[in-house]
């Protein structure tokens, strides 16, 4: 009689061995960017061979523009700090740009990827240790994260083997400095996100982690500014140090980061007992960030993915019960039906931080970016810039055309518009389902982009005031021609995911990330810009019609937009809505 065959499962109850990291990171990796999909529609069925192509194209050109502007800046850094004999201050700079847009964006894709994604259902029931599902995501996250790294990192490290010094040594340097450079920041952010979820447990969970989020990072940014902040009465003393050399430069600017410092070092250092520890402490810390961020989600990380299911519950007073009931008749009253897809879209919408990330943070980072420098900063350069905004003419008239066009730019590239269908992945078929027109659905999504757009436009005209400081019947001209604009471009975002929607992700950041519309939006938008700009300088240069005229021109050129985009957008939805399957 044959021996029952052994098996290397674990037993009932005991959870498996972190020899299980492997096949969760790789089945998470294949989740998130959607490899066995690509391969088998692209490889296998050889469908829609054009869209790895314009992939390539759009991200390509993305990425030389950006490594072209980087290296150009980072040449200015290496330029001025070889005047102080420390060139290798462009490393500090490099370092700390990327490992804080690895700890800000990465902030958002760790909580997407461990309480949002799909394939939870799955790997919590199974004999799994939470510390290995939390290690699994984590490296999944950090994949991704090498991308905003090696983009800010390489074209630095350019600039440098050109200017300063290459060679095999510098290279193998810089490449050890960028694998280890987001481990730190990404686990800081990681180890946030699980304690954030862990007591953010109850009602209004949604909108409670969406505040807390951007408490957390304010708290941050606030405590990175204080540490890089120079009282002004200590400046000169400050200045005199740099420039007798008693203060490095790098040390200066590190000093609120050390492991920038450190990586500075490693890559730059004439010292090899200084290169030598100044990679050990790097490799120190990133492993004892990584263990904490282990530790801490082995023990709290179900229960801030369990939390997320608590409602607590208590019985009800007599009129604490009558008045619950009179809140639910409000609720099932028969009311707008645009209003109710409106209402839905917001819910689902601030449910996942990613997606609140996606669409508003950039619409206050850019703007940011504009009025910082114009406050704060006494180049006698950008003084005059800033008076030759603030003058009278035609610069005024394209100065205030640029802002609107910087509206209509934070419009389409928050991805809120061409990924409304594809947002609800899944579940799109309770959209289908639900007796509601096709018309009323495209109304309500409209709607809520509408409510996006002002968002992202009031930022602007602030800065547009305080910058440019222009008449008041040019900002209204310029706010509602980028407002309408800014609309059409959302709607021809609809009606982008309305024709091709995606909703086979697994998580959330697939819907935005992975989401090839959010590459066509982008040419789509370019195409609407710059055929607005042409009209424009057409109009007021060439044919020499007025700053009136000329926005009445073009608010009705983009009306006329309007009314044929709409109609192909209703016919689209339609078809999406009544007779498509999927």
């Amino acid at each position: 009689m044959a021996s029952p065959e052994r098996t290397t499962d674990p037993p009932v109850g005991r959870q498996a061995p972190t020899s299980a990291f492997w096949p969760v990171f790789r089945v998470s990796l294949n989740n998130t960017f959607g490899l066995s999909a690509g391969r088998y529609r692209y490889l296998v069925r050889r469908e829609r061979l054009w869209e790895p192509l314009l992939i390539l194209l759009a991200v390509g050109s993305l990425v030389f523009t950006f490594s072209l502007l980087g290296y150009h800046v980072a040449r200015a850094f290496i330029v001025s700090g070889a005047q102080l004999g420390q060139p290798e201050v462009a490393f500090t700079f490099a370092l700390l740009v990327s490992q804080a847009l690895v700890f800000f964006l990465g902030f958002f894709l760790v909580l997407s990827v461990l309480y949002f994604s799909t394939d939870l259902d799955i790997l919590v029931p199974l004999p799994i240790r939470p510390g290995t599902i939390v290690a699994a995501k984590f490296g999944t996250v950090l994949v991704s994260e090498y991308l905003w790294v090696l983009l800010v990192l390489g074209p630095t490290a350019v600039a440098y083997a050109r200017l300063v010094a290459g060679g095999p040594l510098f290279w193998l340097s810089v490449s050890a400095v960028a694998l280890l450079a987001p481990v730190v920041p990404l686990a800081l952010s990681s180890v946030l996100s699980l304690a954030l979820m862990r007591f953010i447990n109850r009602r209004h969970r949604d909108l409670l982690m969406v505040v807390a989020s951007v408490i957390v990072i304010g708290v941050v940014l606030f405590f990175q500014m204080s540490l890089l902040s120079v009282p002004e009465s200590e400046l000169p003393a400050y200045l005199q140090r740099i420039l007798s050399g008693q203060l490095r430069l790098v040390d200066a600017v590190g000093r609120g980061f050390p492991p920038a410092v450190w990586g500075t070092n490693v890559i730059a250092s004439p010292d090899p007992a200084t290169r030598l520890g100044s990679l050990a402490a790097l490799a120190a810390v990133s492993l004892g960030a990584w263990w904490l961020m282990l530790f801490l989600g082995g023990r709290v990380f179900y229960g801030g993915l369990i939390g997320g299911e608590e409602i607590a519950r208590r019985r009800l007073g007599p009129a604490e019960l009558e008045a619950a009931r009179a809140r639910t008749m409000e609720l099932v009253r028969q009311g707008s039906v645009v209003g109710a897809v409106f209402r839905r879209e917001w819910r689902l919408f601030m449910r996942v931080p990613l997606y609140v990330m996606n669409g508003f943070v950039p619409s206050l980072i850019v703007p940011a970016m504009l009025l910082f420098p114009a406050v704060a900063s006494s180049d006698p350069e950008l003084a005059r810039l800033l008076s030759l905004l603030q003058g009278a003419g035609t610069t005024r008239f394209y100065t205030a055309l640029g802002f609107a066009a910087l509206m209509v730019f934070l419009a389409g590239i928050n991805t809120t518009s061409c990924t409304s269908i594809s947002r609800e992945g899944r579940q799109f078929w309770i959209s289908k389902v639900v007796p509601v027109l096709p018309e009323e659905m495209v109304k309500g999504k409209m709607l809520f982009l509408a409510v996006t757009a002002v968002f992202s436009v009031a930022p602007v005209v602030i800065v547009f005031i305080i910058v440019a400081r222009p008449p008041l019947l040019l900002l209204v001209g310029a706010t509602v021609a980028g407002l309408a604009a800014s609309l059409l471009a959302l709607l021809l975002g609809l009606l982008v995911d309305i024709v091709r929607p995606y909703l086979t992700w697994t998580n959330p950041q697939q819907a935005v990330k992975s989401n090839l519309n959010a590459v066509i939006m982008m040419g789509v938008e370019l195409v609407l810009l710059v055929g607005l700009g042409l009209t424009a300088y057409g109009l007021h240069t060439r044919l020499g019609l007025a700053e009136g005229p000329t926005l009445v021109c073009l608010l009705g050129l983009i009306g006329l937009l309007w009314v044929a985009a709409w109609r192909a957008t209703v016919a689209a939805a339609a078809d999406l809505y009544e007779r498509r399957d999927f």
